[in-house]
């Protein structure tokens, strides 16, 4: 008889709980924040956005804070999302039966 265990630990499972709107201003405050010449800070952001019409995914007015927000959190939900699998298996095990 053979045994062993197998342990996976992924993130494929999940499915995106972003709206469009939601994934669209991250990836416009993303390309503000990430510009190797001149990235723009938070403030900045915000009063583009305003002055576009751009309202907060609750409908809101855009503040730096919200911008920051959408950043930060956006940022750990990519690093969730591509994390790396973690597979596990155990020492098989063989038992002779009788």
């Amino acid at each position: 008889m053979l045994s062993f265990s197998l342990s996976i630990i992924t993130t494929q499972l999940w499915e995106s709980n972003y709206t469009e709107y939601q994934q669209y201003l991250f990836n416009r405050i993303c390309k503000y924040k990430e510009d190797i010449l001149t990235p723009i800070g938070y403030r900045k952001i915000s009063q583009i956005f305003n002055e576009e019409g751009l309202k907060t995914p609750r409908g809101s007015i855009f503040k730096n804070n919200h911008v920051h927000s959408i950043y930060k959190k956006g940022k750990i939900r990519e690093e969730r999302i591509n994390r790396e699998d973690i597979v596990e298996v155990s020492v098989p095990i063989i038992e002779e039966i009788r």
